[in-house]
Order: C-alpha cells, then structure tokens, then sequence
C-alpha cells in the first residue's frame, strides 16, 4: 500500500479487530458484492435486489458465466436496475478482468 493508506488500513484493521465483520451488504459471497455495486449505479436498491434475483435465476451469478454473457441477453435479464445496457457492458467486462486477476 502506498504511504497516504496506511493511517486509513491501519483504523480500518482496529475497527475490524474491534467489531468484527458486519456482513452489511447482503450477498452470498464476494463476486456478488461486487456485482451489486456496479447494479447499483444511479438506481434504487430495491431494483437491484430484482435484478439479481434474474441473475441467480439465470445461474449468472458467478464470474465464469457473466463473462461469457451475451451483452444484450444480459441487459434485458437487469432491466430492472436501469441504465442496463451500460451496466450489462460493464459486468461483462469487469468479470473478464476478475478471471484474469
């Protein structure tokens, strides 16, 4: 980490010792997460939680399917979070990056 994050990881780590993990944002598990906050770009929660209710309908919950989504089939099954051709875009791409990582 660079010099200027220290001090920040460094009270990060004293409230984690301090209190735990506190599992605020509800997912199943970390790619999840991460899928929900590019969803949640400029639209309410409430629409998310619909659309990835589709995502897990369509097994496409995980980085290996997502990435090898087709874009338009993908914007039509998050619909429901707006802005769902940039965002479809967006997941595609950022879960080619996650598998390359």
């Amino acid at each position: 980490m660079g010099g200027e994050s220290k001090p920040f990881h460094r009270t990060y780590q004293r409230l984690l010792d301090f209190y735990g993990m506190q599992h605020w944002w509800p997912a199943e598990h970390v790619f999840e997460i991460m899928v929900g906050a590019i969803l949640t770009q400029n639209t309410a929660w409430s629409n998310v939680e619909k659309a990835i209710a589709n995502l897990k309908q369509h097994a496409l919950c995980e980085a290996e399917p997502l990435a090898a989504s087709a874009q338009n089939q993908l914007a039509q099954i998050i619909r429901p979070s707006g802005y769902y051709n940039q965002k479809a875009q967006r997941l595609i791409r950022f879960s080619r990056w996650y598998l390359e990582q």
